[in-house]
């Protein structure tokens, strides 16, 4: 399959052809042929994300023509260039600071006559579009010496190009110059000293291009975001402009849980073994079709990428992307052509280097992302004793399957295909900070059994990656991007599995039952979902969230988007008991019975059992309500069994209380709610030996507890023995 970004990078370099073929250098004429006239324009106005802080705004493209024939020899003149967005937000372009530059000096950059794109024209040795990108460091731009050009001609003598000053030691021209955040407003990028060569003659033109500019929209931008521009001296570059859209806010992110029963249909029981089952799947999709970005334009091995990247070193796969030659990003304007309009990087400038130092420090390229998008989902309330795994990378909702209906993930499709695909890079222990780690992608060797590729019946190559919560229950799992379809909206699948050992249903380890710091209104087995990272769980505070500093990108969590991540019903036994009474002379003996140990190889479960009593209290003066309840004494501080609690029953065992201790003068029906499988009830009703009156019955064994709203479990499955003596 023909990669399709390669044919949107052939389109984009000839749209971009058709429009500066001849905004390069000046013609020596001798005389102006106008005055100089600049008119700044929007180069795109792609859609934004609401949740993130570091958005891409569109370029903004000056086009000057006319203005005079400066002699040879003499200064390039120079002007300051001051980009303000509206509404007013803190730009959040990374800072870049070099070696004698302020905080504030950033990726941002203007690139003269699309500097490195190697469009033709008639000036010959390297100049205009087939010039050598070379920066210019705000710390330069500032001394007003170091990026000084003079006037000189093109190997032929036939054209204007400009040259480096006496006492500029670049090698040729600078022409990408950086721009600072902050210096007129939060909300501002300075370009100070750019040199402003008129083109003079008539049919050429000379370009500026402003790329790189990130602004934050959540909390303060909706709608569109619109840029101004001024400069001066304003004779120098008399710039035209109607109010520049440079962005527009898209549709947020949509995510949702779609749980499933394991196999066959039936739920999830606490004390029954489960091995590594399908109980999830966590569905992300975007608000837009470009909400989903790698990190640069992917390779044909994208989607197996395995190397590392930290600072300047790229995926591997990546890699040929940023050189001579494949899908360069460093190509002015090819963000807006369709190649790169899907990545989380800009305009890469190899040029432009942090030169932090030191243990462990990283260095930062101008316009390259440290990532591409991230997904994140946080996993609440995994109990002790049980696994949570997540699929290893993503795949589709439905395909291919052993049977019609199933709903296991097939086999994802990944080189140069366009659909979306993410990688699992991270995974915490609790909400830790590492949502921003450098792309490594994890591995497993634990097969997801199940799931099946194109022929039913052979296993695909998915591995489910254990996770490791914390002491409340928590984990985390974070994906990245590595392959998507700027032209829909794409879907990215992650599967969700549990396996666990049999378990009684006690106070300590219950399966399925809330554990402390869970949300507020959250479901037991909460997961929520967003993009990564995110103040709260990331690597960066909301303090700085909305200024130039790292990671990029970054994100805010808008809404709260969440679902169980499992159901897992507790095995339980419900008894009715429909007469026991404890006063007027009588008593009632109530025993249940732990059935689990058995000649059938059922598990052995060990619980304790809460009755609930209704009814009366008989007392001389008349009668009262009476509704209480005696829990299991594994729930009880002081336990004193038979009296203030029912005792625990192990397997294989019987016990017993008299209602003379437990419910004192009642009389009424009592439920048994049994923590474990195959509880057995019977009561036997005597007058304490004043008439020899002894009645005795099984209870009611009513039908599992059940866990859908407005069911009750009020299905008898036993009949009532009666013995008179």
């Amino acid at each position: 399959m023909a990669d399709f970004r390669r044919w949107f990078t052939v389109l984009a370099v000839l749209a971009f052809m058709a429009f500066t073929a001849s905004a390069q250098v000046g013609v020596i004429s001798g005389s102006a042929t106008s005055l100089l006239a600049c008119v700044a324009t929007a180069a795109g106005t792609p859609e934004m994300r609401p949740e993130g802080y570091t958005e891409l705004a569109g370029d903004i493209v000056i086009n000057c023509t006319g203005g005079p024939d400066y002699q040879i020899g003499s200064n390039v003149p120079t002007t300051n260039i001051v980009v303000y967005i509206t509404p007013l937000v803190p730009v959040t372009s990374r800072y870049m600071t070099t070696s004698g530059s302020a905080t504030g000096a950033s990726e941002a950059l203007l690139i003269i006559d699309e500097a490195g794109s190697n469009i033709t024209t008639g000036a010959t040795g390297g100049y205009g579009p087939q010039a050598p990108q070379v920066g210019c460091t705000y710390a330069q731009e500032i001394t007003g010496t170091a990026c000084a050009l003079v006037v000189g001609t093109d190997m032929s003598g036939a054209y204007l190009v400009s040259k480096p000053a006496p006492g500029n030691t670049a090698s040729s021209a600078q022409n990408v110059f950086q721009g600072k955040i902050g210096d007129y407003g939060v909300n501002t990028v300075t370009f100070y000293n750019v040199p402003v060569l008129p083109p003079a003659t008539s049919g050429v033109s000379r370009t500026f291009r402003i790329t790189n500019i990130r602004v934050p929209v959540p909390g303060g931008l909706t709608g569109q975001v619109s840029a101004f521009l001024s400069t001066s001296p304003n004779q120098t570059l008399p710039v035209t402009f109607a109010q520049l859209p440079i962005g527009v806010i898209g549709n947020a992110m949509i995510a949702a849980v779609k749980p499933y029963t394991k196999s066959g249909g039936q739920p999830f029981q606490q004390c029954q073994t489960q091995t590594v089952e399908l109980t999830a799947n966590l569905i992300f999709t975007e608000g837009f079709a470009t909400g989903f970005k790698t990190r640069v334009v992917p390779g044909g091995a994208a989607n197996g990428a395995t190397g590392n990247s930290s600072g300047n070193v790229l995926y591997a796969a990546e890699a040929q992307n940023l050189g001579p030659t494949g899908n360069n990003q460093n190509i002015p304007g090819g963000l807006y052509g369709g190649f790169s309009a899907n990545t989380e990087s800009g305009f890469i400038f190899p040029g432009l280097v942090t030169n932090n130092t030191g243990t462990g420090a990283v260095n930062y390229t101008a316009g390259l992302a440290d990532y591409g998008s991230r997904l994140k989902a946080v996993f609440y309330n995994i109990p002790a004793g049980l696994t949570l795994y997540v699929s290893t990378t993503s795949g589709s909702i439905g395909g291919a399957s052993p049977a019609a209906g199933s709903t296991k993930l097939p086999l994802p499709v990944g080189g140069t295909s366009i659909l979306p695909y993410a990688v699992l890079v991270a995974t915490n222990s609790g909400e830790a900070t590492s949502d921003s780690t450098s792309f490594s992608p994890l591995t497993s060797t634990t097969p997801i059994p199940g799931v099946y590729g194109v022929s039913p019946g052979t296993p695909d190559n998915l591995n489910a990656y254990p996770l490791n919560p914390n002491s409340s229950g928590v984990a985390t799992a974070v994906w990245e991007v590595t392959n998507s379809n700027p032209n829909a909206i794409d879907t990215i699948a992650f599967s969700v599995y549990i396996s666990y050992a049999p378990t009684s249903a006690n106070a300590t380890n219950p399966y399925g039952t809330p554990i402390t710091g869970l949300p507020l209104n959250a479901p037991p087995t909460d997961v929520q979902l967003s993009y990564a990272p995110e103040p709260s769980q990331g690597a960066f505070s909301t303090a700085n969230s909305t200024q130039g500093q790292t990671p990029t990108p970054r994100f805010a969590v808008i809404k709260t988007q969440e679902g169980p991540w499992t159901t897992i019903n507790l095995c339980q036994t419900t008894l009715l008991y429909p007469f026991v009474t404890g006063a007027a002379g009588f008593d009632t003996g109530i025993a249940i019975a732990n059935t689990s140990t058995d000649p059938f190889g059922t598990v052995p479960q060990i619980g304790s059992c809460k009755l609930w009593a209704y009814g009366v209290t008989v007392a001389t003066a008349g009668n009262t309500a009476y509704a209480t309840s005696i829990p299991g004494c594994d729930l009880v501080a002081n336990p004193l069994a038979g009296t203030n609690c029912f005792p625990v029953v192990p397997s294989g065992q019987v016990m017993s209380v008299l209602a003379s201790a437990a419910l004192p003068n009642f009389q009424g029906y009592v439920i048994a709610v049994c923590n474990f499988q195959y509880a057995h009830g019977y009561a036997a009703v005597t007058d304490l030996g004043i008439r020899n009156l002894w009645s005795s019955y099984l209870a009611l064994e009513l039908a599992p507890s059940s866990t859908t709203p407005g069911v009750s479990p009020r299905t008898g499955v036993s009949g009532i023995e009666s013995l008179m003596h």
